[in-house]
């Protein structure tokens, strides 16, 4: 679409509530306005509502092609916004819309920011200080260790880590960062009240209480396989670099790669064995991607102002619950499942389920798929 005057220049404002989402809902639902359409309509006229008030005649004299401005003159599909208006509240999300100050900064900065984002949770000025740690949904003890040290020392440094909640490295690093007492973010590939994959509910719910989830899909968006790429930009245009471990050679984890480029952010590898896992990672340092060993390496090119201040932060350990114990020693040796934990440790059922429920919103132990659970490296000293 051609771009004539604006109406008036966009500003950064406080939230605002459901009556002015209802219209941002709205314009994202007409058929053909994506994130970049979007964007220009709110150059052109500052609000959705404004959009809807416009008519065909005003909107083609701006530049609106003349089915689009049909389009929104026409658009029909209230109900589906009221629907979408009622679970989000109902859930206790809100929008964050472009205008918003809350709005992720080096987001809106990309080529084609979502015009808003669904949250639980909270985005703090400070989440601008961040990075992505993403890769293999399946991966190895070498590729989960270093997920961990990776994220521990940035959380150290005050990095807010930023991640796709799917199985694997993207958990690993979530926890991490819950565990030493830092700030997360969870960008989903599904609406925000749709947590996937389940056994990560947990995980989501500790990750509101130090970050938050974020979707640009609607509430009960289902995790759908086209949805992963378009999640993935917004996962590296929030960030200031976006970090892969393990990756074979068309992992999704290589698209937030590509993304991050895209977007002039940085783009760090961390080396791994010969083999199928490392292909996509390797592939990305030969292409110049910072080859990534330790925290110090990507601090190195974000934040070197960081490393010349002195020392990272101390970490507070907790102390398990005695209760906890004989659970976390049963799991140094292999994950299990809860069935051969309760029998083992000759606890009551009930007790066990609390401890592990407990256990893991400290980052402790994670629930891995078919009720089984995993000590998380390191966490219990």
């Amino acid at each position: 679409m051609a771009l004539g005057p604006a109406v008036q220049n966009s500003s950064v404002s406080s939230p605002r509530g459901p009556e002015d989402w209802r219209w941002w809902i709205a314009l994202r639902m007409v058929q053909g306005v994506g994130p970049v359409v979007y964007q220009s309509l709110l150059r052109l006229f500052h609000e959705p509502c404004r959009v809807f008030a416009a008519g065909v005649d005003a909107l083609e004299c701006v530049g609106v092609r003349p089915e689009l401005a049909r389009a929104i003159h026409g658009f029909d599909r209230w109900a589906e916004v009221d629907r979408d208006l009622e679970r989000l509240q109902r859930t206790g999300a809100v929008i964050v819309t472009l205008h918003d100050i809350h709005y992720p900064p080096l987001l809106r900065h990309t080529h084609d920011p979502p015009p808003f984002l669904y949250m639980l949770g909270e985005v703090h000025p400070a989440d601008t200080l961040s990075v992505a740690v993403v890769g293999s949904r399946d991966p190895t003890s070498y590729g989960l260790r270093m997920a961990r040290e990776l994220t521990v020392g940035l959380v150290q440094f005050g990095f807010t880590i930023v991640s796709g909640l799917a199985r694997g490295i993207d958990g690993a690093a979530h926890w991490s960062a819950l565990k030493e007492g830092g700030r997360t973010l969870a960008v989903l590939g599904s609406g925000v009240d749709v947590i996937y994959p389940p056994e990560h509910r947990a995980l989501a719910r500790r990750i509101m209480s130090q970050g938050a989830l974020l979707s640009e899909l609607p509430m009960g968006a289902q995790p759908d396989a086209e949805n992963f790429p378009s999640r993935n930009r917004i996962i590296s245009g929030m960030t200031r670099g976006t970090i892969v471990v393990e990756a074979a050679e068309k992992s999704g984890s290589l698209i937030t790669a590509h993304a991050a480029a895209d977007q002039g952010r940085e783009v760090f590898a961390v080396p791994g064995p010969v083999g199928q896992r490392s292909r996509g990672t390797h592939r990305l340092i030969r292409n110049g991607a910072k080859l990534t060993e330790s925290a110090r390496d990507v601090i190195e090119e974000i934040a070197p102002q960081l490393l010349e201040a002195g020392s990272p932060r101390g970490v507070r350990q907790r102390p398990l619950p005695l209760e906890a114990v004989p659970l976390v020693e049963l799991l140094r040796r292999q994950p299990l499942h809860v069935d051969e934990l309760i029998a083992r440790s000759g606890q009551p059922a009930t007790q066990v389920l609390a401890t592990l429920l407990d256990l893991e919103l400290q980052g402790v132990v994670q629930q891995l798929p078919g009720k089984c659970f995993a000590l998380v490296e390191s966490a219990a000293g």
